[in-house]
């Protein structure tokens, strides 16, 4: 590149000393004309040098036309993660559709969706034997459940698959590699798991009126923890309607469903762990976990600032976007859908450490799992399909979704932005949920009945050897 910005500069010389001939020229014009192209030559120098890479640097290949069949569910519309079928002017939709559009170029192959109403009949269908698509896409715990059924092709030895590509997030092949082998996998292919990160959304303004602070100083300097969480929660809580009774109406900390996932890892409560030799090992700390459910029974169940609804979400949501709570725990995904529509002034939290010995904050996320069926021919082709997808869905869907969706679409000051980034670095999807382990259901388990307890100690004496019995069952599997 030095040697041809020189050839260039050079070239440059020789046409200011012909315009020389032409025309007189000072030598201080000629000297200024020189310094000017010189340095807007090394300024595209430079650029070209520093060019971000995309799908286009994505070597092709010739399929010879081949069918990629994707199985995928209706339910949620989780297919439209992955797919689109025409451009809307939309920024996501249409990186989605130009994503599989720039595949199907590169690899001269058809992109086609096999799409079922839910995730059990999508199962039933590989079960009963049939080949009727390539790669499955569904719910986490159904796919984990036809992984140990046996169901699920080893994609590790496929040819042209890198895990230690760029474009295979760290983390999940972190979770989904055991023993050498990865039977389920979670990838760019999708961006559900992006958008199921979760988080707690802070109305700005309401904490304002109750004279609290965002806490992004705190996140950023490593001192965001739960006690203070729980602190802000129960500062805020207001009888509007002075009935004496907490209803829909009044102003509360917290606006709480029955969705508890995801808060154990993000707390550093892991069930199973790799071991140097990459299998699974049971890892679950009952002190850790029991000081954190004790903490947030006592907040979910015990304080006047929390309103907790059980099942439907929309009257909890409804709440959050008529600004009548101060936190809203969910995934990133809602600002797609009802905080996009809302008039809040929200920012985007971070879940908080268990307490400040926690090295490090963790985003723990959930998502709709790919899985190759044995059923599928041709393993060598759906592998260059799934490494082109996932390739293609790392350059251009997933900044589409955070950088043009999530950080300037949907936020409202630069501080969400930051924290968007720090939890895209954190993130975290945990095995042990996805094979139903019954220790990272805890929180779930203890909290989701008609009977909410904190006594964790009796229910770890219950269900730890069924855990136990579970990790040895998927070591097998992967051995």
């Amino acid at each position: 590149m030095k040697k041809q910005l020189s050839a260039l500069i050079l070239a440059m010389l020789a046409l200011a000393s012909s315009a020389c001939g032409e025309a007189a020229v000072s030598e201080e014009g000629v000297a200024d004309t020189v310094e000017t192209t010189a340095a807007a030559a090394e300024t595209a120098a430079e650029e070209e040098e520093t060019q971000a890479p995309s799908f286009a640097d994505f070597p092709s290949s010739d399929l010879g036309g081949y069918t990629l069949r994707l199985g995928d569910t209706r339910q949620y519309d989780i297919y439209r993660f992955s797919i689109r079928e025409e451009e809307t002017g939309d920024v996501l939709n249409d990186a989605i559709y130009r994503s599989n559009r720039e595949v199907e170029e590169k690899l001269n192959i058809t992109i086609k969706s096999v799409l079922y109403d839910d995730p059990g009949k999508l199962a039933d269908v590989i079960i009963a034997g049939e080949d009727a698509f390539d790669i499955a896409t569904g719910q986490d715990l159904r796919m984990a459940e036809l992984a140990l059924g046996g169901y699920m092709s080893d994609i590790s030895g496929i040819k042209g698959i890198d895990f230690s590509a760029d474009w295979w997030p760290k983390h999940s092949v972190d979770a989904y590699e055991i023993n050498g082998k990865m039977l389920l996998f979670s990838n760019y292919m999708s961006y559900f798991g992006l958008s199921r990160a979760r988080v707690w959304y802070i109305n700005k303004s309401l904490a304002a009126d109750y004279g609290l602070k965002v806490p992004y100083d705190s996140i950023f300097d490593g001192t965001w923890t739960l006690d203070r969480l729980i602190e802000m929660i129960n500062a805020v809580y207001s009888d509007v309607d002075g009935n004496g009774e907490k209803n829909e109406g009044d102003i509360f900390g917290l606006v709480k469903t029955h969705n508890y996932i995801c808060m154990q890892p993000s707390m550093g409560i892991d069930t199973f762990a790799k071991n140097k030799d990459g299998q699974l090992e049971f890892v679950f700390d009952v002190s850790k976990a029991s000081a954190a459910v004790e903490k947030l029974y006592k907040v979910f169940f015990e304080s006047p600032s929390v309103f907790l609804i059980s099942g439907d979400n929309s009257p909890v949501q409804q709440i959050f976007a008529s600004g009548q709570a101060l936190y809203y725990y969910d995934s990133l995904g809602m600002m797609e859908t009802f905080l996009r529509d809302s008039d809040v002034d929200y920012g985007v939290i971070c879940t908080p450490k268990l307490d400040e010995s926690q090295p490090d904050y963790i985003a723990g996320y959930t998502d709709y799992s790919h899985g190759v069926p044995i059923t599928a021919p041709d393993l060598e082709k759906i592998g260059a399909c799934i490494e082109a997808m996932t390739a293609s869905g790392y350059y251009t869907v997933a900044p589409a979704f955070i950088e043009k969706a999530l950080k300037n679409k949907y936020t409202y000051d630069e501080q969400s932005a930051k924290v968007i980034d720090l939890i895209m670095g954190r993130m975290k999807v945990e095995l042990a949920y996805s094979f139903s382990a019954q220790m990272a259901l805890a929180f779930n388990n203890l909290f989701n009945t008609s009977s909410p307890g904190s006594d964790l100690a009796s229910y770890y004496e219950k269900n730890k050897d069924k855990d136990i019995a579970l990790l040895e069952r998927i070591n097998t599997l992967y051995s």
